[in-house]
């Protein structure tokens, strides 16, 4: 849901349905529901939770910072790349959704410079047709000195579901609106533009959106800038000139938001396996998926849904045996599908939509060969408020669509936690649950 727009009516409803859940009659009546609305009001002290559970990681600062000694102008074609690729979650989202996550990374970062031009990819299905598969918009940023570069990947993969969106439509007209309070009216409209993707994912959509999320991760492993045209069209990225040539080069980020985590992860098997490909040459195939083994890939999730998402989906084959294929001295190393997934998942508690994922849920429900180590950040998006009678209160859409614009969020992807160049921001306002697998 993230980049939705959000009305302050359907805030109010949240605020309403709690009033409703915890008061179990109407006696409070109108009184105690505006002294809620009220609270919402006013400045504070900043007093915002922000802990972080699991090992130190270090954020896209010193990857960036490693490039510094070989700058753009030396015009290097083997010079290493930062990519970030975003993957939007639930909701119809249109292109230049992610600016206000863009915003706060290039604020941390110091990324002062950016491209006049915004080159698109519009992805192509397998088959050949010309239903929609996602548009990506590609941002170039630097700093004043052309030292670091970051090349962001904005997939906007929405339009697949369209047509679902579409078949309830109707019920957003004037006539249906007009026959509802103004509060379920706003929530009805807001669940008729996003609650229909979930159901599309897994029904017959969810092939074509992990498709878009693997072709969007595919270019940002192949192509350099210079490689790409304003606008590519109608070229699948494994049957390009360039397909594979940058994975063992650039390093590859990924955030995701909501739903976009269970495709991107899906997206990232399937690249692994080779599946999805329609190249003719298997052998670059095979180049590719022996190039992602020695691999580390980093995946900030925002409002994460794994959980949730997993009800239903056939269970991994390969769980509970991560030292079989992971690290220098696993016996079945080659079986892997990356060197490491540097998992750090952003969780509001008071997000109604967003769970945390603990090391136990890692080992019996994700593929073991993703060699996947996770990090949990536990933190108030949304401000939590005293209410007059009820007690505390905090609104669940902002802690669910908030985190682009939440500094913290930015400061702990670009220099992360557990070390010197941590940011004085996340000093301040993080702690840091240290996690020490030698331990176990």
């Amino acid at each position: 849901m993230a980049g939705v727009s959000l009305p302050l009516s359907v805030r109010t409803l949240s605020m309403a349905l709690t009033l409703l859940c915890l008061s179990g009659c109407t006696s409070f009546g109108r009184g105690v529901t505006e002294a809620l609305i009220q609270s919402q009001s006013g400045e504070a002290e900043d007093t915002r939770a922000c802990t972080v559970d699991g090992e130190a990681f270090e954020g896209i600062a010193p990857i960036l910072e490693a490039q510094a000694a070989d700058p753009l102008s030396a015009g290097n074609p083997d010079r290493a790349t930062t990519k970030l690729v975003y993957i939007h979650g639930i909701g119809d989202h249109q292109p230049g959704h992610a600016g206000e996550l863009v915003q706060s990374l290039t604020d941390a970062l110091g990324l002062d410079v950016r491209a006049s031009v915004t080159k698109r990819i519009v992805l192509a299905p397998q088959d050949g047709s010309d239903r929609p598969f996602g548009v990506v918009n590609i941002i170039r940023l630097t700093d004043s000195q052309r030292r670091r570069e970051l090349i962001f990947y904005e997939l906007t993969w929405s339009t697949i579901t369209a047509r679902e969106r579409e078949l309830v439509a109707f019920d957003n007209s004037v006539f249906y609106r007009s026959q509802r309070a103004s509060i379920n009216s706003a929530a009805k409209q807001f669940a008729n533009n996003a609650m229909t993707d979930p159901l599309a994912f897994i029904g017959d959509r969810g092939a074509d959106i992990r498709g878009s999320v693997g072709q969007t991760l595919c270019w940002a492993l192949s192509a350099r800038w210079d490689d790409l045209s304003e606008l590519t069209e109608g070229v699948r990225c494994e049957n390009s000139t360039v397909y594979g040539d940058r994975v063992v080069i650039d390093e590859v980020v990924i955030a995701s938001h909501s739903l976009g985590s269970r495709a991107t992860l899906d997206a990232l098997q399937d690249a692994a396996r080779g599946l999805n490909r329609s190249t003719a040459n298997p052998a670059r195939v095979d180049q590719f998926t022996t190039d992602l083994k020695n691999k580390e890939i980093s995946l900030y999730m925002l409002s994460n849904q794994l959980p949730l998402l997993e009800s239903g989906q056939p269970m991994r084959t390969v769980t509970r045996a991560a030292s079989e294929f992971c690290g220098p001295d696993a016996p079945q190393a080659d079986g892997r599908f990356l060197k490491q997934l540097n998992m750090i998942a952003f969780t509001d508690p008071n997000d109604i939509l967003s769970y945390p994922v603990p090391q136990f849920w890692v080992r019996s429900y994700l593929d073991s060969r993703l060699c996947t180590n996770v990090r949990n950040v536990t933190i108030n998006i949304a401000t939590v408020r005293r209410v007059p009678v009820l007690g505390t209160f905090a609104d669940p859409l902002t802690a669910h669509t908030g985190y682009g614009s939440d500094q913290r969020v930015a400061e702990l992807m670009s220099s992360g936690i557990g070390h010197g160049s941590t940011s004085e921001l996340v000093r301040e306002r993080c702690r840091w649950i240290e996690v020490d697998p030698s331990l176990d």
